[in-house]
C-alpha cells in the first residue's frame, strides 16, 4: 500500500495485543492488520474503493473486529467511519495523540463492556398493575361494563393511572436491577432507552477477571423478575466508556 492509501481505523490497543485469528475487514482484501508507535498500534484494514462506506455490512464488520478483540484484550474503539491515510495513522493519529491514548487504554486496561436491555412483558405485567391496585382494578371492572361511548372518560382516567403505576414500577425495578449489579461492575451507566416498554438500557464496565460472576448475576437476577425480559450484549469494547479528554 502507498502512503496516500486510504486505511479504515478499528481502535487502538497495546502493540504486544495478538490479534485474534479468522479476523475479517470491512475492505476488499478480508485482512486486518496492525500499524505500530511505540507501545501502541492501530488495528486497520483497507476500504471499498467502489462505494461509500455505511451499508449494514460494514457497520456488522466495524463492530465484529473490535468485539471480538475485546473479548481477549483491552481496545479503545474508534467510531464507525473513521478512515485516513495510510501514512495519517501515524502522522495523525498515533504521534500526536500517543500520550492521550495511551492513558485511555490503562484506565481501560482489564475492563470490558456489557450492555443490558430490560423489558416489560406487558402481557404479564399490566393485569398485575390492575389486580395489583385496588382503585385502578375497581374502574378496570366498571369500564368492562359499559359502552365504548358511556366509559369514554373513564377510559381516559384508567390509562392515565395505569401509565403512572407502570412508570412507578419502572422506576423501582430499574433502581433494585442497577443496585444488584453495580456492585460487581467496575462502574454503570444509564442509555437513553430504546423502547417505550423498556425497564432500563444500561452499560457496564466490567473487570475481565469478573466476566462469569457478572453473568451468572444477571441470570439471578432475571430469575427474581419474572415479567422482565432481559437481553445482555457482550462481552464489547468498551464504547460507553472510554474517557473524556
Amino acid at each position: 500500500m502507498s502512503a496516500d492509501t486510504p486505511t479504515y481505523i478499528y481502535g487502538l490497543t497495546f502493540a504486544d495485543t495478538s490479534l485474534p485469528e479468522g479476523l475479517t475487514g470491512l475492505g476488499p482484501s478480508g485482512k486486518v492488520w496492525k500499524i505500530a508507535h511505540q507501545d501502541l498500534v492501530a488495528i486497520v484494514s483497507d476500504v471499498p474503493v467502489d462505494r461509500p462506506l455505511g451499508k449494514r455490512k460494514d457497520l456488522m464488520a466495524h463492530e465484529s473486529v473490535v468485539d471480538t478483540i475485546a473479548a481477549e484484550a483491552t481496545i479503545l474503539p474508534m467510531r464507525f467511519g473513521a478512515v485516513v491515510k495510510e501514512d495519517g495513522v501515524l502522522t495523525e493519529l498515533l504521534q500526536p495523540h500517543h500520550d492521550r491514548f495511551a492513558g485511555m487504554l490503562e484506565q481501560l486496561d482489564g475492563s470490558m463492556q456489557y450492555t443490558l436491555r430490560a423489558r416489560y412483558d406487558l402481557d404479564a405485567v399490566l393485569p398485575d398493575i390492575i389486580q395489583g391496585d385496588q382503585n385502578i382494578r375497581a374502574l378496570h371492572e366498571r369500564v368492562r361494563g359499559l359502552s365504548e361511548e358511556a366509559a369514554h372518560f373513564d377510559r381516559i382516567q384508567l390509562g392515565e393511572l395505569i401509565s403512572k403505576a407502570l412508570e412507578a414500577r419502572r422506576q423501582s425495578d430499574a433502581a433494585q436491577l442497577l443496585a444488584d449489579l453495580e456492585p460487581i461492575a467496575v462502574t454503570g451507566k444509564l442509555l437513553e432507552p430504546e423502547q417505550p416498554d423498556e425497564v432500563v438500557n444500561a452499560a457496564f464496565l466490567v473487570e475481565r477477571s469478573r466476566q462469569q460472576e457478572f453473568e451468572d448475576a444477571v441470570d439471578e437476577v432475571g430469575g427474581r423478575f419474572p415479567m422482565i425480559r432481559l437481553k445482555l450484549l457482550g462481552p464489547l469494547a468498551p464504547y460507553d466508556f472510554v474517557p473524556q479528554e
